[in-house]
């Protein structure tokens, strides 16, 4: 029932996940098209309150008799052209728009064709980069959350959605109205959920679990979510539909609250890496050095976008593209400091492309032998079909094989860890003593597998579970489980096997933080009843236990298991005999003494 759970919720996420991906991929994407078809101007910019502050000499709005503080009348507008007007542009050059703007305190009613936008030699290629940042971008914050999905990954993700570096113009006017106003208000949504996103993941990063403020300041988060929507909405309904007061208002506003955002988010990192210490501090170090400078350039874009007119192209094109910092800097604390385990996914990637290269050959050897080669073609689809049969029968043997060849070739360490927990799974059934598989099941996985902790809680006499052997606890930490873990006892007795503390949270007071915070529980069982728990931590960096090492380690639990149940017959037979023994002794005082048993 849990593993059909956890497999549905891994199904929604992803669907979630690349549904959201592709919307804003498609959605940014489609301003590839400017590329062949330049978007169209009207060579004017208006603030918040639609005021002209720049009209371009030689521009259609020049020539109609625009000037600077002249105001864009969008109520005597009519509908259709309200968001063009607003916006100063079409999608592309030479559709007309009829507007009104005021001049000299007198409406006029103009009717202006637009003009191609102006690119430079490299527009292209700035295209092409915008396209390959944002896929970078995306790709990043959809891999992490897939592959470690947590509160910290959906906050890096919605982040990475909400700043990837798109102006989504072509998609705003690509339909008529009102589609350009449902489609601002999904990109404000986006955005501002992209804002809320990057505070979750700077409260939680390297502050698991969260305590005190930050905990506070978490709960928070939706209220904050619900009034950045508020004032994006009120700020585009001013802006882009009635035109005038508090637009302008409503736009300082938000560059004001974009400038607490980025202090804040600053704020919460730097904290993070001033209380950071080891191997913690060189993972955040060059991500407070990316988010920083990133930060400073999407403020810096959006302040000269709306105050500084006609600034320099290439200026804009560098602050949009700026935003590569951070997957850049992310992806390197992700593979330097190994916060993710990229080498099992490399690995099966490596092992299913191998598979897929193999039956794909064969298939074209057939093909190539019997219809060119011999011209047999009904021959041909014999053998392909008997080349079907043998791959599903073959097809798992084979697997291990390729997957066993794969981690012995490429990656050894973890090859050569798995190969040594096998050795020590097959060793514990002839354990001569609880401390050999005490050391079998703490020691041998922290070292093979380079594990933040492990703890062994083994029952007593008073079926109490007490803490025998650990690695990477204090002594002051949890020493026996309560009746607090009663639940999490049935859950573990339900399961049969190793329990992702992931999927089924355990109790936090007690148990240590950070890397060495336990992730996996391994039970024990002899006679269909729990021996003994092991809890296992993640690895020394932070990154969690993959598929295949959990494997490796749940290898270990047979062996301890005969091993106990030996050790426990030995007991039992030594405690016989002891007995026995003294029986003996006392039927031989008893007939020392001639005394005659009843």
């Amino acid at each position: 029932m849990s593993t059909q759970s956890s497999s549905h919720r891994a199904a929604l996420r992803t669907f979630f996940v690349v549904a959201l991906s592709l919307l804003v991929l498609v959605g940014g994407g489609l301003d590839f098209r400017r590329i062949w078809i330049p978007i169209g101007l009207f060579g004017y910019q208006s603030n918040g309150d639609q005021t002209v502050f720049f009209v371009a000499d030689g521009s259609p709005a020049a020539k109609s008799g625009m000037q600077i503080s002249d105001k864009i009348d969008l109520q005597s507008t009519p509908v259709q052209f309200r968001y063009f007007a607003a916006q100063g542009a079409t999608l592309q050059a030479g559709q007309k728009v009829t507007f009104s703007f005021i001049h000299g305190g007198t409406r006029r009613t103009v009717t202006l064709s637009s003009v191609p936008q102006v690119t430079e030699h490299y527009y292209a290629a700035y295209r092409v980069a915008v396209l390959c940042v944002a896929t970078l971008f995306i790709f990043l914050g959809a891999a992490l959350v897939l592959l470690r999905p947590s509160l910290m990954t959906w906050g890096f993700f919605l982040y990475c959605l909400g700043n990837a570096p798109f102006t989504f113009f072509a998609v705003t006017l690509w339909y008529p109205y009102p589609w350009p106003y449902v489609e601002y208000n999904v990109q404000s949504l986006v955005i501002d959920a992209g804002v809320v996103g990057l505070l979750v993941f700077a409260l939680c990063f390297l502050n698991e679990p969260l305590r005190d403020w930050r905990r506070s300041a978490l709960r928070a988060m939706p209220v904050l979510l619900a009034l950045l929507a508020m004032l994006s909405t009120a700020w585009g309904y001013c802006w882009g539909w009635i035109g005038g007061p508090p637009g302008e208002l409503l736009s300082r506003i938000y560059i004001v609250v974009q400038a607490a955002w980025s202090l804040a988010v600053m704020y919460l990192f730097v904290d993070t890496y001033v209380r950071a210490r080891g191997a913690d501090r060189q993972r955040i170090r060059w991500v407070v050095v990316g988010f920083g400078l990133n930060l400073l350039a999407l403020f810096i874009n959006q302040f000269t976008t709306q105050y500084v007119p006609n600034s320099p192209i290439w200026l804009f094109h560098i602050l949009q593209l700026s935003t590569v910092i951070v997957p850049l800097t992310v992806a390197y604390a992700v593979v330097r400091h190994r916060v993710i385990d990229v080498s099992f996914v490399v690995s099966r990637t490596l092992v299913y492309a191998v598979l897929t290269t193999m039956l794909v050959g064969v298939f074209s050897l057939i093909d190539w032998f019997f219809t060119d080669y011999l011209r047999l073609a009904r021959l041909g689809t014999f053998a392909e079909v008997g080349a079907v049969v043998a791959f599903g029968l073959w097809f798992n043997g084979l697997h291990k094989r390729v997957d066993s060849f794969i981690d012995a070739t490429f990656f050894r360490q973890r090859h050569k860890a798995e190969v040594q927990l096998a050795r020590t799974a097959a060793a514990l059934p002839l354990a001569t003593t609880p401390k050999i598989v005490a050391h079998a099941l703490v020691a041998e996985p922290v070292r093979t597998l380079s594990l933040a902790s492990a703890a062994l809680f083994q029952r007593d006499a008073n079926a109490v579970f007490i803490r025998q052997e650990s690695e990477g606890w204090e002594p002051r930490e949890l020493g026996r489980l309560d009746d607090s873990d009663g639940y999490f006892l049935t859950l573990l007795q339900a399961e049969n096997g190793p329990l992702s503390l992931y999927d089924h949270p355990w109790r936090t007071e007690g148990a240590p933080s950070g890397p060495a915070r336990p992730v996996l529980a391994l039970p024990v069982f002899v006679r269909r009843e729990v021996a003994a728990i092991v809890f296992y931590g993640s690895h020394v960096h932070g990154e969690p236990l993959d598929p295949d090492e959990i494997k490796a380690i749940a290898g270990l639990a047979m062996g301890a298991s005969v091993a106990y149940d030996h050790l426990e017959a030995e007991a039992m037979k030594r405690e016989v005999e002891t007995v026995r023994r003294e029986n003996e002794s006392l039927r031989s005082v008893i007939a020392e003494a001639q005394i005659q048993p009843a």
